[in-house]
């Protein structure tokens, strides 16, 4: 059996973007915004029980961009996964990218390889678990997610809302994954003709 793996976008994905104070969609600011995607248990378990790696993907520029220092970051990372492995399933690991080309922290402020829509942390993932990425499927809510799968050949599904920014709905509107969807029990089907 080759080596396969889904890899899935964190904040839209696993967990639902809030409307914060300034009246825009983002990530949580802390652990108490933080809710589950309706179905993406059911997603994750389908993996787990068919023992297929589930490996986080995502930009977490929040340090970068002075939303946030390290500690709450790592604070609302620990909560999804918590509330994860409270109903029965678990990510098999986490890649994030923390930097950001707007960042005031120097050491965070750069182009670099990870942060999508390159695709830098699938690759990181890749080498570790010796992935055959043709045999990979990438879910995820934005372009960027897709951009960054299509790059290195996996197999693409965009899970569209509109609890986002206007610029990203918009463009997201019409990319063309190969895969679209409205809710996780979409995904199952999808999944299953995939990987059984």
């Amino acid at each position: 059996m080759k080596n396969r793996a889904l890899f899935i976008d964190r904040d839209g994905v696993i967990n639902h973007m809030i409307l914060q104070k300034n009246g825009n969609f983002d990530s949580p600011q802390n652990p108490a915004q933080i809710m589950l995607v309706d179905g993406v248990v059911d997603v994750i378990l389908l993996m787990n029980n068919l023992n297929i790696p589930v490996i986080e993907v995502s930009n977490q520029p929040g340090v970068a961009l002075g939303k946030m220092n390290w500690q709450l970051l790592e604070n609302i990372e620990n909560k999804i996964h918590s509330l994860l492995n409270e109903r029965g399933v678990h990510i098999h690991k986490s890649y994030r990218c923390f930097h950001h080309p707007e960042s005031g922290i120097s050491d965070l402020k750069m182009i670099c390889q990870c942060r999508k829509p390159n695709p830098g942390l699938l690759l990181q993932a890749t080498s570790e678990y010796k992935l055959d990425l043709e045999q990979c499927i990438i879910l995820g809510d934005n372009a960027t997610d897709m951009e960054a799968g299509r790059k290195i050949g996996c197999r693409t599904i965009l899970f569209f809302h509109t609890n986002d920014l206007p610029h990203k709905i918009k463009t997201k509107e019409t990319y063309p994954a190969e895969f679209r969807v409205r809710s996780h029990a979409e995904v199952i089907p999808i999944l299953k003709k995939l990987f059984l």
